[in-house]
């Protein structure tokens, strides 16, 4: 009878004691999970710029995309994406530059997709830049 009753206990106590030790490694998982921040652009400390949102450079037609984490520009009649600054921009100095940040607009979304937008609400000064892609059309 006694065996039987240890044998009953065995069982029902081994278990608990397996999940407790489970319960206890996850939590410790979740506590040492580290997350590195994506590094900002150069630019930014002088515009105030945080990273959590997208940025337009009207007078270069230019988007930072800060979900990707790079720039978004008219190339070939069509948007493309670089992680790096457009050859256009590597000898401006964007710090100095005028930049619109939007902060209305999802990091979810594509900058780029509400460009004729901002083409009206932040149009480029004119003769600012000379060698910049100019989009043509919608994207």
């Amino acid at each position: 009878m006694k065996s039987g009753l240890f044998t009953i206990l065995l069982f029902v106590l081994l278990p608990l004691s397996s999940i407790a030790q489970h319960k206890s490694h996850t939590r410790h998982k979740h506590h040492n999970d580290t997350t590195t921040p994506k590094s900002l652009p150069t630019w930014a400390s002088a515009h105030n710029y945080t990273g959590n949102a997208h940025a337009y450079f009207p007078d270069y037609y230019t988007f930072y995309d800060a979900n990707r984490g790079g720039y978004v520009f008219w190339d070939h009649d069509k948007w493309s994406f670089t992680p790096t600054m457009p050859p256009y921009l590597q000898n401006k100095d964007l710090a100095k530059s005028r930049v619109q940040i939007l902060k209305g607009l999802s990091l979810d979304l594509q900058p780029q997709q509400n460009y004729p937008r901002y083409m009206k609400l932040y149009p480029p000064v004119p003769g600012a830049a000379t060698d910049v892609p100019v989009p043509t059309s919608a994207p």
